[in-house]
């Protein structure tokens, strides 16, 4: 008996808030694309509020990358992978971000994130060339310096840099493009591939110059046409493309180190859990009584997070009470999120 009311009370647990995964889960078949997204961006945030910047990168990057034309790449999410890329020591993707958000929020601009790149450019100066994302299929640099040709139209440079060389030892391309403006159309102007020694591989023919733009490439030319005119320069500047691979390169092996810290140093995940699941009891204290399972759920939380040091513990207490005011929904995810990962762990008596 003992055992079914235990089992009954953990479903009350999991069904008093909506259903998403613990990390950046997989959402239910039903949902549209355009909803599992919208679930991965809030899942993003939440990882951003509690300062796991790795995190909201890692789910941030999939949503900015090229995606169906029918899909919108948010100015927001943007914004919070600039914020990401910041908090991970990259201020030049950060300001890339940040002036892609920009360029997506179109002529009515983004006051915040126009405060966050102002600041960013205060801190570490303006930078020139600025990825896509730093993301693990590769990284595509375009350079802020450009020649003016007058009429709406500005030729620019740009440099695509792989994770590891590809099936031709290609390690890097160098481009330059030309953008209308006015039209909104950018064409390839010429194109090189490079080893990862430097060496010109080959050169770009007239098929692959032709070809149409992506929506990355579109979304990159509205960048590129919201420009400071006083920035402009006499002639397309040469892009140090092993400048670039070293930079990139580095940032992954950065990520791949941080990543290693983060699985021998679990606990520290414990701390949001333990806050989120704080929170719900004391939701249903203020109620009536607490049932058992509750808890001992809590109790498990305990132990999780018992090597947390104060100082990060009181930092996600304040995250969650924060993420409840200022996005309940996601809070209550949060709170079912934690609940469950005890449960799944099948160390809770009589659950």
């Amino acid at each position: 008996m003992r055992k079914i009311f235990a089992s009954a009370m953990a479903w009350a647990i999991l069904t008093a808030v909506p259903c998403v995964a613990f990390a950046a889960p997989p959402p239910p078949s039903e949902q549209s694309q355009v909803d599992r997204d919208a679930d991965v961006g809030r899942s993003a945030r939440q990882a951003l509020d509690e300062g796991r910047a790795r995190d909201a990168a890692d789910m941030l990057e999939t949503l900015v990358a090229p995606r169906h034309h029918m899909l919108a790449i948010l100015p927001a999410w943007h914004r919070d992978l600039g914020r990401a890329y910041a908090a991970l020591g990259a201020p030049d993707a950060a300001q890339g971000q940040y002036r892609l958000a920009l360029a997506a929020a179109g002529e009515g601009g983004d006051a915040e994130t126009e405060a966050d790149l102002a600041a960013l450019v205060a801190r570490s100066g303006p930078a020139n060339p600025v990825p896509d994302t730093l993301g693990p299929d590769g990284a595509k640099y375009f350079d802020l310096r450009w020649v003016d040709r007058g009429g709406g139209q500005i030729d620019y440079g740009a440099a695509f840099l792989l994770p590891a060389d590809g099936p031709r030892g290609e390690a890097f391309m160098l481009a330059t493009y030309r953008a209308d403006c006015s039209a909104l159309q950018v064409q390839m102007l010429a194109g090189s591939e490079f080893s990862a020694g430097g060496k010109l591989l080959r050169k770009f023919g007239r098929a692959e110059l032709a070809s149409p733009s992506n929506d990355l490439a579109r979304h990159a030319l509205q960048m590129m046409c919201r420009r400071d005119p006083a920035l402009a320069v006499r002639r397309t500047p040469d892009i140090d493309g092993l400048a670039l691979l070293a930079r990139y390169r580095g940032h992954r092996e950065m990520r791949a180190a941080d990543a290693a810290r983060a699985d021998a140093g679990s606990a520290l995940d414990a701390a949001a859990c333990r806050a989120h699941v704080e929170r719900f009891i004391e939701k249903i204290a203020a109620e009536g009584p607490v049932s058992g399972p509750s808890w001992q759920i809590r109790d498990w939380w305990d132990v999780a997070a018992e090597n947390v040091p104060a100082d990060r513990m009181a930092a996600a207490k304040l995250a969650a009470e924060q993420l409840a005011r200022t996005d309940p929904d996601a809070a209550s995810a949060a709170q079912k999120a934690c609940v469950r990962k005890a449960i799944d762990s099948g160390e809770i008596a009589g659950l």
